[in-house]
């Protein structure tokens, strides 16, 4: 399947898209105070998209480094480029919700969600779209499946890891990641996710989307993660084990 797409990230059995969905990917990249490798970032990730391709950044009032004018800028002179400006935005996941209703709005067939900076390898974009070619309703990005990798300080490896184990403990989790936010959903997989809503305001939300994605066709895809930020805060963490145990008790 890889082998049908070249360079830029283009697939030759994905040409039929277009004729059923306007946009045939949206990715959906929360954006805060990434001016340091904004540029840098935007380029590489521009590499894989075809013309009629949709990058859909989020900004709100968090940022306040000018990442927000380089991003609007961009969007004025490449049309893949979508600056979304969601002041009403409260917490992460308002954020990237905005996100994908924004993707979905437009009529994107498949939606790849990622993070901003290079903490997600664009090259891995690709793989996303040769999984959702394949049939696929989901493709997760897992750092704990050969060939994957978790490259941060050990505290949030630790949480990391520890947050997919407790899943697949409690909510019998068949994925190798439960935590990851790099992923990519089809319409009727985001349609639901829209539908239900999630409870987490934080970066436990994740792990409820990929509970959700058990039942549809799922697949998983390894990358390096590469993230020198130490942990997460302690309420984001004592509402992942409240949401994970209220879950599990639902089951």
């Amino acid at each position: 399947m890889l082998a049908s797409l070249t360079n830029h990230g283009w697939s030759a059995v994905s040409e039929h898209v277009r004729e059923e969905w306007p946009i045939r990917i949206g990715l959906v990249t929360p954006l805060a105070n990434e001016r340091a490798n904004i540029e840098q970032f935007m380029d590489e990730v521009l590499r894989y998209l075809q013309v009629s391709d949709r990058w859909y950044c989020i900004l709100d009032n968090v940022s306040h480094d000018g990442t927000n004018e380089v991003v609007k800028a961009k969007s004025e002179n490449d049309a893949r480029v979508v600056h979304v400006w969601a002041p009403q935005n409260r917490c992460v996941a308002d954020a990237y919700i905005a996100g994908y209703k924004a993707a979905f709005a437009s009529g994107c067939r498949w939606i790849l969600e990622m993070d901003g900076g290079l903490s997600h390898p664009p090259a891995k974009i690709p793989e996303f779209i040769a999984a959702m070619d394949a049939g696929y309703d989901f493709a997760g990005g897992s750092r704990f499946m050969p060939g994957g990798e978790h490259r941060s300080p050990w505290v949030r490896r630790g949480l990391s890891y520890g947050g997919t184990v407790l899943a697949q403990l409690l909510l019998r989790s068949r994925m190798t990641d439960m935590t990851s936010g790099f992923e990519c959903f089809s319409r009727r997989a985001m349609e639901y996710i829209l539908k239900r809503g999630v409870q987490s305001r934080a970066n436990f939300f994740q792990t409820e989307i990929r509970h959700m994605m058990h039942q549809f066709r799922w697949t998983e895809i390894p990358f390096v993660y590469v993230n020198e930020s130490p942990s997460l805060g302690r309420p984001a963490i004592g509402e992942a084990l409240k949401l994970l145990l209220r879950m599990s008790l639902q089951k």
